[in-house]
């Protein structure tokens, strides 16, 4: 579900097109030419998609981060955004790199993980705090630090922005599962 049609290429700048054909390369598209996600949404700005899509792929891909960890950024992120298409992407990830399940069930109920495990910590302490607008403690900044060094520290907060940015584009055009949702659509503005 989305607030936004499927695009009928046929009617579409060659600009649109030629990210459609491009991203369809990366990505098949499904059998009614959609790709799901922000993707569809991303279409309709040729240049920013490209922009996105390229930086994307360094969060997803091209980090010093454990990619288990990457995962559990981007469930803190969806789930504080209330993000469902995001959630359901990424959760499953999350636990095929590695993070325990028992982490997961504790990120979407909002509760601090039970784990003894620093980098799991570390990455939902951090990330709640960067979402909820609040400046690192220094004694967390340097637990980060000692984790995942200078550079993870960067990746982490870019992880964080960058599927904010991917949430606030899957709320506003009601990017949305099938099925049942596991955030409640949020209250109009």
């Amino acid at each position: 579900m989305s607030r936004l049609a499927p695009l009928n290429l046929d009617e579409q700048p060659q600009e649109v097109r030629d990210e459609y054909d491009h991203l369809a390369r990366a990505r098949p598209p499904r059998p009614d030419g959609t790709f799901g996600g922000p993707f569809d949404t991303w279409l309709r700005s040729p240049e920013m998609s490209r922009a996105l899509r390229r930086f994307g792929g360094l969060v997803w891909e091209r980090t010093s981060l454990d990619r288990g960890i990457v995962e559990l950024a981007i469930c803190v992120a969806g789930r504080y955004w209330q993000a469902n298409v995001e959630w359901r992407a990424h959760e499953p990830r999350a636990v095929e790199y590695g993070i325990p399940q028992s982490v997961m069930d504790d990120v979407l109920a909002g509760r601090a993980p039970t784990t003894d495990r620093e980098d799991i910590l570390a990455t939902v302490e951090i990330s709640e705090a960067l979402l909820e607008g609040k400046s690192l403690s220094q004694a967390l900044y340097d637990r980060g630090l000692a984790v995942f060094g200078e550079r993870g520290m960067v990746e982490l907060a870019a992880t964080v922005g960058f599927y904010t940015q991917v949430a606030f584009t899957l709320r506003m055009f009601e990017v949305e599962p099938d099925g049942e949702r596991i955030f409640p659509r949020p209250p109009e503005a």
